[in-house]
């Protein structure tokens, strides 16, 4: 028997798990949220192994697709409808929302903030979290906002807890983590959330200005003309010294 063979014949429950770990930790760093589900799929494989342990292992593999092609499924379906154009019509006492400013925010003091404040000003607007692997870009950020904030420019950080749980301090405690280790200066808000049901107005009409598809991770950017329209819609990869964002910054100023 070939090593191939002899590997496929031997699997066990922790195999099953270990690939699960992999997958998911390798799904942290891609950004994607795919790879999630064959890692959920392959935990499930394993806890089933560890159960009936004379599962042969073609039936392994054959219920692990399985459940990972129900899983994207699933994923693809729940995805069109979020990113499906909405139909609502505002109410007269739920004005409709054109630009940037129309909108307010809680800051990371508990004070109401009209965003009609940065009239005149490009903005650029993050969720931010203090535990994930992006987190050193609050120096780049920190780096912008002292290089371009006597021409009218200001960058927004809105601390956000749906990825991975990453933003799980008050914000007293989010305010003291980014004095302290990375001197930042420019504005935050209170916590927030970005996707689903809960999604503040501001990022609902964010997404819908850019397609309508959510918030991939932490660090997604959003550039804000001086006028309010948004000018463009960068990844959370896209780090805050990348040649293009430093372009339209400039175009925008």
């Amino acid at each position: 028997m070939n090593a191939a063979g002899y590997a496929l014949e031997s699997l066990n429950f922790l195999d099953w798990w270990l690939l699960a770990i992999v997958l998911g930790i390798a799904d942290v760093f891609i950004l994607r949220r795919w790879l999630v589900i064959p890692a959920v799929a392959a935990g499930i494989a394993g806890f089933v192994l560890m159960l009936f342990p004379q599962i042969a292992w073609p039936w392994q593999l054959v219920g692990f697709a399985m459940l990972t092609v129900i899983g994207i499924g699933v994923h693809v379906m729940c995805g069109a409808k979020s990113s499906a154009p909405a139909s609502h019509t505002p109410s007269p006492e739920e004005p409709a929302m054109s630009s940037f400013h129309d909108f307010k925010v809680r800051t990371i003091a508990g004070e109401d903030k009209a965003l009609k404040d940065f009239k005149g000003q490009a903005v650029l607007v993050v969720n931010v979290a203090s535990e994930c692997g992006l987190t050193p870009q609050y120096a780049g950020l920190e780096k912008l906002q002292r290089e371009f904030s006597h021409r009218n420019f200001s960058v927004l950080g809105l601390p956000c807890n749906q990825f991975g749980a990453q933003e799980p301090g008050s914000e007293a405690e989010i305010q003291q983590f980014c004095s302290s280790r990375y001197q930042v200066s420019f504005p935050l808000t209170s916590k927030i959330e970005v996707n689903g049901t809960g999604a503040h107005p501001l990022y609902k009409w964010l997404k819908a200005q850019t397609g309508g598809t959510d918030i991939q991770w932490n660090f997604e950017k959003f550039l804000i003309a001086k006028d309010g329209r948004v000018l463009k819609r960068y990844s959370p990869k896209t780090t805050p010294d990348d040649s293009q964002l430093r372009a339209d910054l400039q175009a925008a100023l």
